[in-house]
């Protein structure tokens, strides 16, 4: 009876630790509205795979796949009317509330409107950011109002690293340009800005993945998510591969978060996690880490 009783004990406790690592935070998800959707992403992405046909439909989608892959929390970013639609219709409590910003004045925004939203509740986290597609950096003078307001309330900061879609400087985003994405452009706002929760986007992308984890272990503040690099295409799995190994071995890879970056195909969702699950290299403590624990570490989930 004595060994019954361990037996069933044991069991319960490897369900309940198989349970805890099935819990997921994206802290990369895209939302739009009828106005901006497909609008940036092309007919189809590197698979031929087409995206979802309307905004509405993308919402349902990417419910069903949180549902499907207990995604407890996910950061969305999008319009702000977008952003506000997904939170009303999330029964789930999931939604943490973003904004996609290329130039501080995106949306005829202002800093008195942006404070305004952060104390309705309106804006969690401020990102993701992309002035990479707008010719800043995070660091220039346009930018520095809206961080001190982000310092002042302790509102999170998610900026996009890396390059962008090919061929988007000679559509939407005429001024991007490959060198704005690197990591190392935002150590300013790392030295003005001690207190302020931030993480990088896509971990540098295939061009400055090192110059990511050099600029986490000078500052201890910053995380990064993975972003695109898990799905998008072969060769960005391949850097996105070597990056974890790398930044494993550094011993900073409690701060890498799971982020989907689904943009307008919700299965990339389930394409990311999947692929993160087949890396052997990675142990069950350290998958339980990125796709959980530090997310709710940097978003002070406990708290």
């Amino acid at each position: 009876m004595k060994k019954y009783h361990f037996t069933l004990l044991a069991l319960m406790i490897s369900f309940a630790c198989a349970e805890a690592q099935t819990r997921i935070i994206d802290m990369h998800v895209h939302s739009y509205s009828d106005s901006d959707f497909g609008e940036r992403e092309p007919a189809t992405d590197h698979y031929g795979m087409k995206g979802s046909t309307n905004a509405e439909e993308h919402r349902l989608e990417t419910f069903k796949f949180f549902e499907q892959y207990n995604i407890m929390k996910a950061m969305v970013s999008g319009n702000p009317e977008s952003v506000a639609t997904w939170a009303e219709k999330d029964n789930s409590d999931r939604v943490i509330k973003g904004i996609l910003q290329f130039a501080p004045d995106s949306y005829d925004m202002d800093t008195i409107r942006f404070e305004q939203m952060i104390k309705d509740g309106e804006l969690e986290i401020f990102g993701e950011l992309g002035p990479y597609y707008s010719g800043t950096t995070l660091s220039d003078p346009e930018w520095q109002p809206y961080l001190r307001i982000c310092e002042k309330y302790d509102i999170p900061v998610a900026v996009h690293t890396g390059g962008g879609d090919p061929g988007g400087t000679y559509s939407w985003a005429p001024k991007a340009r490959l060198k704005l994405g690197d990591p190392y452009l935002i150590e300013d706002v790392l030295v003005n800005y001690q207190k302020l929760r931030i993480y990088l986007m896509h971990a540098g992308g295939e061009d400055w993945p090192e110059h990511a984890i050099r600029l986490m272990a000078y500052y201890p503040q910053l995380y990064t998510d993975l972003g695109v690099m898990l799905w998008v295409e072969p060769n960005t799995q391949r850097y996105i591969i070597e990056f974890l190994k790398n930044i494993k071995h550094a011993g900073y890879l409690d701060r890498v978060m799971f982020g989907s970056d689904q943009m307008i195909w919700p299965y990339a969702i389930g394409k990311s996690i999947d692929f993160l699950n087949s890396l052997d290299f990675l142990t069950e403590e350290d998958k339980e880490g990125i796709f959980y624990s530090n997310a709710a570490r940097f978003l002070k989930l406990d708290e």
